[in-house]
């Protein structure tokens, strides 16, 4: 009788959670994937995929704990700081779609680093979305009045902008407070000089609309 019992709270947690079960299952293959290219190479180049992935899974992880602690966001000083920790770490979701740009390093071949970068790639994105979702959500929820796009879109942009500093400007969220000043600059000559910065500008676009144009087609209910 107790066997049963646990086994239908099983069912039951993960009908619940399916997507997010899944999720876990996908992040295992990466990381199976990554472990057998790095036996099989004798090299940690991707070594870094799981570093982004853990910075991806940082907002993920404010949203879920937002979610199951509504009581400690009650105080908005409390629920603009878990915002704003979040806004600032969100962009690491899409950012590991540039890994890509190193798939020609070479120690495997060519298909099978497709795979693992594209893997880690696709769990980042899934664990952007699914946060994002969350967020909306409670934003929604919130500021009841608003339309949703009023908080998606800016989001999409922003990650766009985000994706754009740490890859080509090679800034870390962490620099916001190790080195907010010359970030700051850095970021003011983008808005100040739009033209002398276009492929920012370019980049940020592209990005913005890619991310938007995806959210509806893996948009679920928040888990």
């Amino acid at each position: 009788m107790q066997l049963k019992r646990t086994i239908r709270l099983l069912q039951y947690r993960i009908g619940r959670s399916r997507s997010q079960y899944t999720l876990y299952a996908s992040v295992l293959f990466s990381l199976a994937l990554l472990l057998f290219r790095i036996i099989h190479s004798g090299s940690y180049l991707r070594a870094s995929l799981v570093w982004n992935l853990f910075l991806a899974y940082v907002p993920f992880a404010v949203t879920r704990w937002m979610e199951k602690h509504p009581e400690q966001i009650q105080n908005r000083y409390n629920w603009y700081g878990c915002f704003m920790v979040w806004l600032l770490f969100i962009p690491n979701a899409p950012y590991i779609l540039t890994d890509l740009f190193h798939l020609f390093d070479g120690g495997v071949p060519l298909w099978f680093d497709l795979f693992v970068i594209f893997s880690f790639a696709w769990n980042g994105m899934m664990l952007g979305y699914m946060s994002i979702r969350s967020m909306e959500k409670m934003w929604s929820e919130r500021y009841s009045r608003w339309p949703t796009w009023l908080f998606t879109f800016p989001v999409m942009f922003l990650c766009g902008m985000g994706v754009y500093i740490g890859r080509f400007l090679r800034y870390n969220s962490w620099d916001i407070v190790k080195d907010p000043l010359t970030l700051l600059g850095d970021m003011r000559d983008i808005f100040l000089h739009p033209w002398e910065n276009r492929h920012a500008w370019a980049f940020t676009i592209c990005m913005g609309v890619f991310l938007s144009l995806m959210y509806p087609l893996v948009k679920k209910p928040a888990v």
